[in-house]
């Protein structure tokens, strides 16, 4: 039952850690040359979305790749 648990917060830490890469990556782009003035709104919610996106889908990969290999030991 621990090792749930210290699953389950390494998943949700992981998320939290890429996601916020993500964010910080994003944030380096001119995001001027895409939207208007009109629209900055609309772009703040975009970046966010943006890097959620990014940083889950990093974040994903990272935990399967991490899990095939605690399953390797499995195969021998």
């Amino acid at each position: 039952m621990k090792q749930l648990g210290f699953q389950s917060i390494l998943i949700i830490c992981s998320h939290l850690f890429f996601i916020w890469m993500a964010f910080l990556a994003v944030q380096t782009l001119d995001w001027n040359k895409f939207f208007h003035n009109r629209a900055n709104n609309w772009s703040k919610v975009l970046i966010v979305l943006l890097a959620v996106t990014i940083g889950y889908t990093v974040s994903s990969c990272f935990i399967n790749i991490l899990q095939s290999f605690q399953n390797l030991i499995f195969m021998f």
